[in-house]
């Protein structure tokens, strides 16, 4: 049977997972939830049948059925030979606290940013004084390490999710008027286009999947 990967029809935590497939160039089901009741009323009690830790973002292989954003990211890796160690789950930590960052960034219910007023005004300190704090970190270990990606000349688990955060920012920044951060890191300015760049990744990149939603607008995200 062909692999599932099963998430809301956002970018979101799906986003590392469908990069990760594409760019092992396999055959997958691109399961997208557009509506809780989509989710909870038919996907959940179907996935929870083969694992009581049902949750977005799912893989279902054969017979095994994986739950958990990270879990699901070294599954993937391991089966494709991306998953580089115990310095890809650090770096893989390390990317969730901006992710953190952005979701109190853009959603309403974190209560950071009451409005869109707000959240337009805070923007800015995101561009210009949060993302630099951790791109400052992933240019160190690009510079400490010497390859074109954060762990080797070839890309690990944590590439595809560090992209989409940088990729994330960068839309936000250009969104409302911004400098791009990314731009003062020139080994991650470069890391970043490279990934860009790479002919396993043009598909994904052409194709619909990376066009979705950044985050969802069932939460009334204020970016989308």
């Amino acid at each position: 049977a062909t692999m599932e990967i099963g998430y809301w029809n956002i970018r979101g935590l799906g986003a590392p997972l469908r990069m990760m497939c594409d760019a092992a160039g396999v055959d997958y089901t691109d399961t997208q939830y557009a509506t809780g009741d989509d989710w909870f009323g038919q996907g959940k009690p179907r996935i929870k049948a083969m694992n009581p830790l049902a949750n977005l973002p799912y893989i279902v292989d054969g017979d095994k059925c994986v739950c958990q954003s990270t879990a699901c990211m070294v599954y993937l890796g391991e089966k494709f030979g991306f998953y580089a160690g115990i310095d890809d789950l650090e770096l893989i930590a390390e990317i969730y606290d901006l992710r953190n960052a952005i979701i109190d960034l853009v959603y309403p219910f974190r209560q950071v940013n009451r409005t869109q007023e707000e959240f337009e005004v805070n923007v800015e300190a995101h561009s210009q004084s949060i993302a630099p704090k951790f791109y400052k970190k992933l240019e160190a270990i690009l510079e400490m390490r010497g390859f074109t990606f954060m762990l080797r000349d070839s890309l690990c688990v944590a590439d595809f999710h560090i992209f989409e955060m940088i990729d994330q920012t960068s839309l936000m920044a250009a969104k409302y008027g911004h400098t791009d951060p990314v731009d003062a890191f020139p080994k991650l300015a470069a890391y970043y286009k490279a990934i860009k760049a790479l002919p396993e990744l043009a598909g994904y990149f052409a194709s619909p999947k990376y066009k979705l939603p950044c985050n969802s607008a069932l939460d009334n995200a204020y970016f989308a």
